[in-house]
């Protein structure tokens, strides 16, 4: 059973993902030599699709299908005999392998490039990473995570081009496409943005989902009788980043899961969803009012929050303007026979 290196790599691929530290490399010259390690062999598999034309290679494809298999199963391949989720696996690999196309079409649009010194820089960190593993086991770990080293060099290249690219539209030469300006960003907050506090209750791979659903209907009852929700949340809720502080998360559309996205921004401010059931488990959502004061005291989070926010919508117009077409086999895949 193969697993992904970290969930952090559905929104962007990044060179620390191997989370290496500085030590002792685990081969030194006095050790025998490795066996050399042979890939999973997908040399004779098509194209399943094309992009404006050009083919999208299948170890491309198979592994934005794995990175979104594995946010479904957590890596327990036991998950899909009772799930299925086939059609939106596949519609969400698909949406970041074209968003990242995208990213590079956009980029291209405005002249926006990596030199082969920042290209050198990102090589240089690959190798470093590699470093402190035997051949072998870099190439397994690669494997394991349905890379090769030429696909993960690329996704590494991609996310470069993605920061230059939002560094050129905040700065001076592109005469500031993107704003940083305090008042247009409190705007875009007020307008733009909803605030939302959730008890989540996950169904982690070996729980019963029954308990856990009936334990989701008690917490719903408890509340509609009018216990504290914050109270319940510290007690029970499985969102360890928001529980106890009261915050919640700030969002835009497009930004979070999006069961909990559409029920958010259907409540009002101050009222509390029903049982939202997401394919990891279940939310009770309560929509909060925008705290000018805590946007006030984060202000350069939020100019980042919006800067990152407006690329996001300026690659999806390009992503949506592709010509996309598709092999047959695109949709004989499932998360069981993803190779």
């Amino acid at each position: 059973m193969k697993k992904l290196l970290s969930l952090m790599l559905i929104m962007i691929f990044s060179v620390s993902a191997f989370s290496c530290k500085p030590g002792e490399p685990t081969v030194t010259e006095e050790e025998t030599e490795e066996p050399v390690y042979v890939y999973t062999d997908i040399s004779g598999i098509p194209s399943p699709l094309s992009v404006n034309g050009e083919p999208v290679p299948y170890e491309t494809f198979r592994y934005y299908y794995a990175l979104v298999k594995y946010k479904y199963d957590n890596g327990d391949d036991s998950y899909w005999d009772s799930h299925d989720y086939t059609d939106d696996i596949l519609d969400e690999a698909l949406m970041y392998l074209r968003r990242d196309i995208a990213t590079e079409q956009y980029a291209a649009s405005l002249g926006v490039a990596l030199t082969n010194y920042e290209i050198a820089e990102v090589q240089e960190s690959i190798k470093n990473a590699s470093y402190y593993y035997s051949e072998y086991e870099y190439n397994e770990m690669l494997d394991d995570n349905y890379l090769t080293p030429a696909l993960y060099e690329k996704l590494n290249l991609t996310d470069a081009l993605h920061k230059k690219l939002l560094s050129y539209l905040t700065g001076e030469e592109s005469g500031y496409k993107i704003s940083s300006d305090k008042t247009l960003v409190k705007r875009y907050v007020d307008n733009y943005v909803a605030r939302a506090d959730h008890i989540l209750i996950l169904n982690d791979p070996g729980e019963d989902v029954n308990e856990n659903e009936t334990l989701i209907k008690e917490i719903y009852a408890r509340l509609q009788n009018g216990e504290d929700f914050q109270e319940l949340k510290k007690q029970y809720s499985d969102d360890t980043q928001t529980s106890g502080d009261g915050v919640g998360y700030y969002f835009a559309e497009g930004d979070i899961g999006k069961e909990f996205e559409e029920a958010a921004f259907s409540l009002q401010i101050g009222q509390m969803s029903g049982i939202v059931e997401a394919h990891y488990g279940y939310h009770i959502i309560i929509r909060l009012p925008i705290d000018e004061e805590y946007v006030k005291e984060n202000e350069d989070y939020f100019v980042s929050f919006y800067q990152e926010h407006m690329l996001s919508l300026a690659i999806s117009k390009v992503k949506d303007a592709q010509n996309i077409e598709y092999d047959a086999s695109v949709y004989t895949y499932t998360p069981n026979n993803i190779k």
